[in-house]
């Protein structure tokens, strides 16, 4: 399927509904829309269905189920990818393939499997995902490098932003590399109170399948169900793990939508899938942690110099006064906004614009850290609207000043 049959289709729902019905019948259409063109357009489904202040409820809702209710891969697909994994298939797993998934996202199905007794989560990815996604991403790249040359968006390093993401969503079928980001996460979180994720079970991990504690109690929609002291509390965990992952480890998780978190009624918050993970480096670690502490502070003038010292180079006719100007009222119109009044998407927009404006910009890792608090920011706003998005950051960015010291000296 192609997104060009698929505006025909889209126009007779519009034209042909009743007027009560159409807004409703227009959302499952684009979310079947884009399960079917799949690989990479379903990752942009997933993303967009956590913005519910941006798509509306019911567009959100509909493209909820892109995240783990995808149409599963057959059994003979399945059995392809385990038989190929593996010289002898261990036991209980070849015996899992043959139910039905407990979910299934554009990548790879979740199996419930048994091994020794004890429950299984097998992870085993979907054999034609790999071409599917190169064929996404080289349509992404031929469109973004025609973008990039329209006179607006010449200076905007979209070419490399695009390369980066791309790269990155490539990486999510290397599921050695999954393996790793596992351990680490894990081992980067394990001192949070309440934050579970599960361990990979090595012996039952190979190729495209990997293994983990089964994790029990997952419920997609159990956060709107629990009481609000318990999701807010949940919520303020889960955004203080992001934190963590953003100024002290700068390895962060770029999908954290709700097939990837849940909150379950004891109190404790579950990340799964390490799939779309990005290290930070260094520089853009500390320069963002920086760039955060400004914002807190609301010291726009500092925010800019941070930017400003990311900058790779400074075009003919670039007017730093004007950047400036423009970064310090962009702060002091941001800061202190609680969740409900605050838009990262926007802010993010205004952002980048202001320095194509004034022909600067900064580095262009500083995409993915965006990318991660706009999929947080959607819960934050529908599960907690009144949370201080900034000040929660307050102890971690800290935290990560102080490592940043510590290495200089």
């Amino acid at each position: 399927m192609t997104v060009a049959s698929a505006v025909p289709r889209l126009l007779i729902v519009a034209v042909s509904a009743r007027r009560q019905d159409r807004r409703a019948r227009l959302s499952q259409e684009i979310a079947g829309m884009i399960e079917r063109l799949g690989g990479a357009f379903l990752k942009a489904g997933q993303l967009l269905a956590t913005r519910v202040d941006l798509v509306g409820a019911e567009l959100a809702a509909a493209l909820g189920r892109l995240h783990d209710d995808v149409k599963p891969m057959s059994t003979r697909q399945a059995l392809l990818t385990v038989t190929t994994a593996f010289e002898t298939v261990p036991a209980g797993i070849e015996a899992a393939v043959w139910t039905p998934p407990v979910a299934s996202g554009s990548i790879a199905c979740v199996y419930r499997a048994c091994h020794d007794g004890t429950d299984v989560a097998l992870k085993v990815r979907r054999p034609d995902v790999a071409r599917r996604f190169a064929a996404d991403i080289a349509i992404v790249a031929f469109l973004t490098r025609a973008a990039a040359k329209l006179p607006m968006l010449r200076r905007v390093p979209l070419v490399e932003i695009a390369d980066q993401v791309g790269m990155s969503l490539a990486a999510q079928l290397d599921f050695s590399r999954e393996v790793e980001h596992l351990r680490r996460l894990r081992t980067d979180l394990a001192d949070l109170p309440d934050i579970v994720v599960p361990a990979v079970l090595d012996e039952l991990s190979s190729g495209g399948v990997i293994a983990m504690e089964y994790v029990h109690g997952l419920d997609r929609a159990a956060a709107d169900k629990l009481p609000a002291e318990t999701k807010e509390a949940g919520l303020s965990r889960l955004v203080g793990a992001v934190y963590h992952m953003l100024f002290v480890d700068g390895f962060i998780h770029v999908d954290l939508h709700q097939g990837n978190v849940y909150f379950r009624a004891d109190g404790t918050v579950v990340i799964l899938d390490a799939g779309f993970m990005f290290r930070l480096s260094d520089m853009a670690r500390t320069r963002f942690t920086q760039f955060f502490a400004g914002m807190i502070r609301g010291d726009g003038e500092f925010c800019a110099d941070i930017l400003l010292s990311t900058v790779r180079h400074v075009e003919k006719g670039a007017d730093v006064s004007a950047f400036r100007r423009d970064v310090t009222d962009l702060v002091a119109r941001s800061t202190g906004a609680v969740a409900k009044d605050f838009e990262l998407a926007a802010f993010s927009v205004e952002l980048f614009d202001l320095q194509r404006r004034n022909r600067l910009f900064a580095e262009s890792e500083f995409v993915f850290p965006l990318l991660c608090l706009l999929s947080l920011e959607g819960a934050v706003r529908r599960l907690h609207p009144l949370m201080d998005f900034q000040l929660e950051a307050a102890p971690h960015v800290m935290h990560g000043l102080l490592l940043t010291d510590a290495a200089v000296t």
